[in-house]
């Protein structure tokens, strides 16, 4: 099963006309996006947030896909708009939430017919924090 990390997304884009939304200029909160192949995951920002400013964007993610166990400092909620997303034990369907708290390690499987939700957060927040990363920063530092 392939796995890919959420950070890895911001190059991939969605084929506008067949997702049916009107191309944008770069220089909108709302960006387009494209997409080459129905086998990668993309990504598209409807709010790009601030420090000041909500964030929200959107992910398409194949069937199958593996997410790693990752962190963001910010917390977000997950809102599913189509498929399944596998998160723990619990599967969130199509109008199913979830918030996450900033700093919680988690990761997640994309059901058999795909996965597309919004992500918001209430600010801009890039942070990508690998389970390896998280542990060592949770880790007791030894005193020199």
């Amino acid at each position: 099963m392939p796995k890919l990390h959420i950070a890895e997304i911001e190059s991939l884009k969605w084929m506008a006309a067949k997702e049916g939304y009107a191309a944008t200029s770069g220089d909108s909160p709302r960006e387009e996006a494209r997409q080459d192949s129905d086998d990668r995951l993309c990504h598209r920002t409807h709010h790009a947030g601030s420090d000041t400013e909500l964030q929200m964007f959107e992910v398409r993610v194949p069937p199958g896909f593996v997410t790693e166990s990752h962190a963001h400092d910010e917390d977000e909620i997950i809102f599913v708009l189509e498929g399944e997303m596998k998160l723990g034990a619990r599967v969130l369907r199509s109008g199913s939430s979830a918030m996450i708290p900033g700093k919680t390690l988690y990761g997640f499987t994309a059901g058999a017919d795909g996965l597309r939700f919004l992500n918001f957060r209430a600010r801009r927040d890039s942070t990508f924090h690998t389970k390896e990363e998280f542990v060592a920063q949770r880790a007791p530092r030894e005193s020199v």
